[in-house]
């Protein structure tokens, strides 16, 4: 049965992450790992993973121990992990102590000192899925209420996914636009300079920037740039800031 409050938290958490993070998925999916423990009230390493290019990949971690035991299954084909993020399987209760179906995994967990793991999965979308894998020094993890609250934590991060990719590509198409009106700012003054320089046109002072930039290999914003400094000593006055339109409901 669903913890209502633990959802409720963990979404408020998560979509304050969201709002505060710099677009970087990779850092929001880090961010949201770190605060597992916290939501759910249990200490222990967690560490988050999923499948690029065929291959599996931790994402985030909350520590060192709980990537070395990641990347021992991971070499090995042979874990939890690997088998939830290929097999749609699901791994709970696992003693580390006595537990022998995945050997260089759990031998080396149990090395690092944990006692109990478990892996919990969840679809993003088809063909896509994450994987939060769980270890505790003590036997936490073979309570089934302490991992219904994690796999509580990775549904909720599975759906808000997609909207952090959203989120990184309009970060991306805002950084384009920005760094478009910085050069044609940047071209615009280098223009006028050459017009007062040379006494000519606007579509002159144009061809003697583009003849510039394609007999040096160098871009016409650079140009741009140097002329403005040669001339008057001073570097381009950046353009006015870029203001996104908001969304409908801002």
């Amino acid at each position: 049965m669903a913890d209502l409050a633990l959802r409720d938290a963990v979404r408020v958490r998560l979509q304050s992450i969201l709002s505060s993070a710099s677009a970087d998925v990779e850092e929001y999916l880090q961010a949201a790992v770190e605060c597992v423990g916290a939501l759910v009230g249990i200490e222990a390493s967690f560490t988050l993973s999923t499948v690029l290019h065929g291959h599996p990949y931790t994402v985030a971690t909350t520590d060192r121990d709980g990537w070395e035991a990641d990347q021992i299954e991971f070499d090995t084909a042979d874990g939890p992990c690997f088998e939830t993020l290929f097999d749609d399987a699901k791994y709970d209760g696992i003693d580390l102590r006595s537990e022998r179906r995945w050997p260089a995994w759990s031998t080396v967990a149990e090395l690092l000192g944990f006692a109990s793991a478990a892996a919990v999965g969840a679809d993003v979308e088809p063909g896509q899925k994450l994987v939060l894998n769980c270890y505790s020094v003590d036997a936490a993890f073979l309570d089934i209420t302490a991992v219904e609250r994690v796999q509580q934590f990775i549904d909720e991060l599975a759906f808000s996914l997609p909207f952090a990719f959203q989120l990184a590509q309009r970060a991306a198409e805002v950084s384009q636009l920005q760094e478009a009106l910085a050069s044609r700012s940047t071209i615009d003054q280098a223009l006028g300079v050459l017009m007062g320089q040379n006494q000519c046109t606007r579509d002159e002072a144009f061809g003697i920037l583009r003849r510039a930039s394609q007999n040096r290999n160098i871009k016409a914003r650079d140009v741009a740039a140097a002329i403005i400094y040669r001339y008057t000593g001073h570097h381009p006055a950046p353009p006015p800031p870029f203001r996104s339109k908001p969304t409908p409901g801002q």
